[in-house]
């Protein structure tokens, strides 16, 4: 990431007149995970180090604060925990010319903070509350997989990262065909159900480790399947929807048969696209299997 020298100086000055309140302070590109510039550096240049390394831990976070902050232009604070410390973290987004980057600011809150150590039994109760926190954050409610927000999160850091590897990644968008008739027919606790047993039914059907799946809104999912060209990500919609067909969604003494369709996107390794753009050509390929008849997959 190129940064004129000026805005370099600007956002030094700026952070240099947190140093009494913070005990570290970087700026991070939120996008490529990489950190940019830290409180011990005279210059600002790019480090060959992610983010969330500091945490120790080996992949990204799931509820990233700075990402947040990026995406809605906004300041967030957060609590994460470290070697048995807890740290406030503050992101706040910063344009810096033509390109915005975010700032941390890292205070060590441990000895601030009341905790009661027979009800939390150490730090590592701790950690498991924060770490549960964190997950809370980006997951469904209802449906107990990721949300809309880890897929704005998330999404554009996978494209950036299969495009850096040249490597495919394809987006399947799907939804229960006629699901409107489940709510009116038996009830929305029914469907309640039935979007549950959709969301683990995707979840059965691709590998922990090659991809991930989120409600979109409503009975509209998203899996995002890194690596995996257009190809194999057909025949995993393929996969999907005929377990659907074949599945006996049972509620009460009711047993309800559905359909499914579902839409398939693929960005080519080496290509760069936006997460809205992706997710955008995935959901008008959904809407042409809807339109042509339902029960189908296209790609």
């Amino acid at each position: 990431m190129s940064i004129p020298k000026q805005d370099i100086k600007d956002i030094v000055e700026k952070i240099t007149a947190f140093d009494k309140m913070y005990q570290i302070m970087r700026i991070v590109d939120p996008i490529r995970k990489k950190v940019l510039l830290d409180q011990g550096d005279n210059n600002f240049i790019e480090k060959e180090e992610v983010c969330h390394g500091f945490w120790e831990k080996n992949t990204i976070c799931e509820n990233c604060i700075s990402t947040r902050a990026y995406n809605e232009d906004d300041t967030f604070i957060k609590l994460e925990y470290k070697d048995n410390r807890v740290f406030m973290i503050t992101a706040v987004p910063i344009k810096a010319g033509e390109t915005k980057v975010v700032v941390e600011l890292l205070k060590d809150v441990t000895k601030s903070m009341i905790l009661e150590e027979e009800g939390l039994r150490g730090n590592i109760e701790l950690k498991y509350l924060l770490d549960q926190a964190n997950l809370a954050a980006v997951t469904d409610e209802l449906t107990k997989i990721y949300n809309k927000r880890y897929i704005i999160e998330r999404l554009p850091v996978d494209l950036l990262t299969n495009h850096l590897n040249n490597e495919p990644l394809s987006i399947i968008m799907g939804d229960l065909d006629h699901f409107k008739n489940v709510n009116d027919t038996y009830g929305h606790n029914a469907g309640d159900y039935v979007l549950r047993e959709f969301a683990l039914l995707l979840k059965n059907n691709i590998r922990e480790d090659s991809g991930w799946v989120a409600r979109f809104g409503g009975e509209e999912f998203l899996v995002c399947l890194p690596t995996t060209d257009l190809e194999e990500a057909l025949k995993i919609a393929e996969r999907i929807r005929t377990a659907v067909k074949e599945n006996n969604f049972v509620y009460k003494e009711h047993t309800i048969k559905l359909t499914s369709s579902f839409g398939v996107y693929t960005v080519e390794g080496g290509n760069i696209k936006v997460y809205e753009d992706v997710i955008e050509v995935a959901d008008k390929n959904l809407y042409k299997a809807k339109q042509s008849g339902r029960d189908r997959v296209i790609g």
